[in-house]
């Protein structure tokens, strides 16, 4: 009986890879994620880890990474995901992992960039602009850029959608604002 179970469990092995491709694949712009796809078992309330602030980068915003490290999770059970302006139209933050103190970029950063490239989540955050997430899922959205639509009388903006795993994030889906032109 045991050894039917374990080869039962081989046989399933390999297709487990295969639903998970199929359900990163199966989205799109009419079913685009959703929070609740990619749920988070249980949100953290322990001791924070001390901030490491490691690179020039992250050492430029230390205030503004120091507070945010203070407050409760609102990401992926045990992480903070901290906002602040960069100029007009733009927003810049970070994600603090709480339980170790490293500091990582936020969705949309250009990767390996410096000073506030590093942190830049979007230009052209202009109206029905906005990024969500939740403290029990793993899953961000982030809506900007300039898509003015001169049919609809305002900006449609960009969607990206990405989901945090192995200390990155990932982009599922984008979704362009762009109108088609008459």
């Amino acid at each position: 009986m045991r050894r039917s179970k374990v080869n039962a469990l081989l046989f399933l092995f390999p297709f487990s890879g295969m639903l998970v491709l199929a359900q990163t694949a199966r989205f799109d712009a009419k079913h685009p994620p959703r929070f609740q796809d990619f749920p988070v078992a249980d949100t953290w309330d322990q001791q924070r880890a001390p901030l490491k602030l490691v690179t020039s980068s992250e050492r430029m915003f230390r205030t503004q990474l120091t507070n945010a490290a203070k407050e409760k999770p609102n990401f992926a059970g045990h992480y903070r995901i901290a906002m602040w302006g960069c100029g007009s139209n733009c927003a810049a933050g970070a994600l603090i992992d709480l339980e170790t103190g490293a500091v990582f970029q936020p969705p949309r950063a250009t990767p390996n960039a410096t000073g506030w490239d590093h942190w830049i989540i979007g230009a052209g955050m202009m109206a029905d602009a906005a990024i969500a997430f939740f403290v029990n899922s793993r899953l961000v959205v982030v809506k900007g850029g300039l898509n003015y639509s001169e049919t609809l009388n305002t900006n449609v903006p960009d969607v990206y959608y990405f989901v945090w795993e192995q200390n990155r994030f990932r982009q599922l889906l984008f979704i362009s604002g762009k109108q088609p032109e008459r």
